[in-house]
C-alpha cells in the first residue's frame, strides 16, 4: 500500500537501494563498452572509403596470392656451405641462407620443380615441403651453375598444381610483380613490387647475366621461388639480392625455358665452345690491328686441340660475325656460341691483318673448367724487359723459366698507362712471337698502324693484348 502518508520501513529502504544498485551495475555492464567507445576509436566515421576499383584490386590481389601459394615449395637442405663457391666467377654474390631453406615452384603436375642450383647441396638428401605440409625427397634431374638453375623431381604425395610460365620478354619496366618464397624460413611469404629494370648485368657480367631487377622484397630463403605477373604467370626465378637494400634480381623465365628441356634430357647444359680466349676490342687495339671501329671480339689465345685451332683461328683475329649474326662484344659472342648445338658447323667472320675472312668451324662442347674470356688489365701500374731465368721466375712467382718478362715499369710511362706491370710475360710483339731479346728488339722495329706497339701478354692464367702508344 502506497500513499502520501506511507513511510517505508528501514528494511524496505535498504532492499530498494540494493536492487537499484544492482540494476545500475547491470546497466553499466551492458552499455559500458559502447559508452566508452567514442573516447577510444571511431567505428563508423566520416572518412571516405577507398575507391571501389582500388578495393576490387586489393581483393583480386589477395585471391591471386591465395591461388598461387600452393604451387610454391620449400627446399630443405641438409648441410651448410659457401654457396658462392659453386657459382661461376661472373655470377653475382648470393647470401648464405640461414636457416638452410630455399624455395622452388612446381612446373608440372608429375612432380617437376624448379629452383636455383646454388640452394642445393652437392650430396645428401634434398627434402621438399609442399604447401599443405607434406614432405617428399627430391632427386636432382639436372643443374647448371652458369645460369644458376636446377630441375628437381619428387614423387607427388597428392595431385599437384603447376604454375604457368609466362613471357619475360614482354615484361615492362614499372609492371607490378609478386615474389613468393620462404625468406628467413618464414614460409610462403608474398611481397609485391615493380619491375625496376630488365637486362641488368651484375658482377663481371657473364654471358647470361641479364637479370630482372625488382623492388619486390627478395631475401635469403627466397632463392628459387617464382616472380610472377598479375596474370599469375612465372616471369622470373628469384636468385639474388643486394644486402641491406630493397633491390632483388630474378632470372628471366624465357632463359629457363630454353634450358629446362636439356636439363631433363642430359642432366646438364651442353654449352657450345670454340676454344678461344677473348677480350673486348678497344679503339687503340682496333687502330693497331687496322680495324675500323670497336665492334668485334679480339682473339688473344687459342686452346690446343679445340675447335678454333682445328679451324685455323689465330691470336690477333677479330671476330665480327658468327652464323650470320654480328658479334659486337664479348657477351654477344659467348651467348651465340654457347647456345649453338654441339657439332654444328658454323661460319665465323673475322678480320685478320685488315682483311675480312670467313672460316667454317665445327662447334665443340665447353669443358668443365674452360676459361672463356680474359679481360685486359684494369689498373695503371706502369718498361724494362729481360730474359727470364730461375731467379726472376722465383721473384715474380712464375711457372715458366724461359722467355721474356717485364721487370720494371716507369711511373706514368707508356707501359704503365697501357697497364703493363712487373711479372708480365711477353709472348708476342706486333704479332710476332718473341722468346729472346733479339727477337723483341726486332719486333719493336715493326710497329703497328699509327706507331702503336701491340703486346701479347700472359699474366697468371690470363692471356691478353695490350696496345702501347710510344711517347711522342
Amino acid at each position: 500500500m502506497t500513499g502520501a502518508g506511507y513511510k517505508a520501513s528501514p528494511v524496505t529502504r535498504a532492499r530498494s537501494l540494493l536492487i537499484g544498485g544492482l540494476l545500475q551495475v547491470l546497466l553499466l555492464s551492458a552499455t559500458g563498452a559502447s559508452a566508452a567507445a567514442p573516447d577510444l576509436w571511431i567505428e563508423n566515421g566520416s572518412i571516405p572509403a577507398a575507391p571501389a576499383e582500388l578495393l576490387q584490386f586489393s581483393d583480386a590481389l589477395s585471391k591471386l596470392a591465395e591461388r598461387l601459394r600452393p604451387s610454391v615449395v620449400q627446399v630443405g637442405l641438409n648441410e651448410n656451405r659457401d654457396v658462392n663457391r659453386e657459382l661461376p666467377k661472373d655470377h653475382p654474390q648470393v647470401p648464405e641462407e640461414r636457416p638452410r631453406l630455399g624455395s622452388g615452384f612446381i612446373i608440372h603436375p608429375d612432380g617437376y620443380l624448379v629452383t636455383n642450383q646454388h640452394v642445393l647441396t652437392r650430396s645428401g638428401q634434398i627434402e621438399v615441403e609442399l604447401f599443405g605440409g607434406e614432405k617428399a625427397l627430391a632427386t636432382v634431374v639436372g643443374r647448371d651453375a652458369r645460369t644458376d638453375l636446377a630441375l628437381l623431381k619428387i614423387d607427388p604425395p597428392r595431385p599437384l598444381t603447376a604454375l604457368p610460365l609466362g613471357d619475360s620478354d614482354t615484361l615492362k619496366v614499372g609492371e607490378l610483380v609478386l615474389a613468393i618464397g620462404n625468406p628467413f624460413g618464414l614460409d610462403y611469404s608474398v611481397t609485391m613490387g615493380v619491375v625496376s629494370r630488365k637486362g641488368r648485368a651484375l658482377g663481371a657480367g657473364g654471358p647470361y647475366d641479364e637479370f630482372i631487377q625488382t623492388d619486390a622484397a627478395i631475401n635469403p630463403g627466397n632463392s628459387g621461388g617464382p616472380l610472377l605477373n598479375l596474370r599469375g604467370e612465372v616471369v622470373g626465378i628469384n636468385a639474388a639480392t643486394v644486402p641491406n637494400r630493397r633491390v632483388g634480381f630474378a632470372i628471366p623465365i624465357n632463359l629457363a625455358k630454353t634450358i629446362l628441356p636439356e636439363l631433363k634430357e642430359y642432366g646438364k647444359i651442353r654449352w657450345g665452345f670454340l676454344g678461344v680466349t677473348i677480350q673486348q676490342l678497344t679503339a687503340t687495339l682496333a687502330q693497331a690491328l687496322s680495324a675500323e671501329g670497336t665492334k668485334g671480339v679480339l682473339v688473344n689465345g687459342v686452346v690446343p686441340k679445340q675447335a678454333a685451332e682445328r679451324a685455323g683461328l689465330k691470336p690477333g683475329d677479330i671476330i665480327i660475325g658468327f652464323d650470320g649474326m654480328t658479334t659486337e662484344n664479348v657477351r654477344d659472342l659467348q651467348r651465340k656460341v654457347g647456345r649453338t648445338p654441339i657439332g654444328r658447323t658454323s661460319v665465323v667472320k673475322i678480320i685478320r691483318k685488315g682483311t675480312m675472312e670467313e672460316i667454317p668451324i665445327q662447334v665443340g662442347e665447353l669443358p668443365q673448367q674452360a676459361v672463356l674470356a680474359a679481360e685486359p688489365p684494369k689498373r695503371d701500374l706502369g718498361l724494362t724487359v729481360e730474359a727470364l731465368d730461375q731467379d726472376k721466375a722465383k721473384k715474380f712467382k712464375l711457372k715458366e723459366d724461359e722467355g721474356l718478362v717485364v721487370t720494371d715499369v716507369a711511373k706514368n710511362g707508356p707501359g704503365a698507362q697501357a697497364g703493363l706491370q712487373p711479372g708480365d710475360l711477353i709472348k708476342e710483339v706486333n704479332q710476332q712471337l718473341v722468346s729472346s731479346l733479339e727477337e723483341y728488339r726486332h719486333s719493336l722495329d715493326q710497329s703497328m698502324k699509327g706507331g702503336i706497339d701491340l703486346f701479347l701478354v700472359k699474366r697468371g692464367e690470363a692471356v691478353f693484348y695490350v696496345a702501347v702508344r710510344p711517347r711522342g
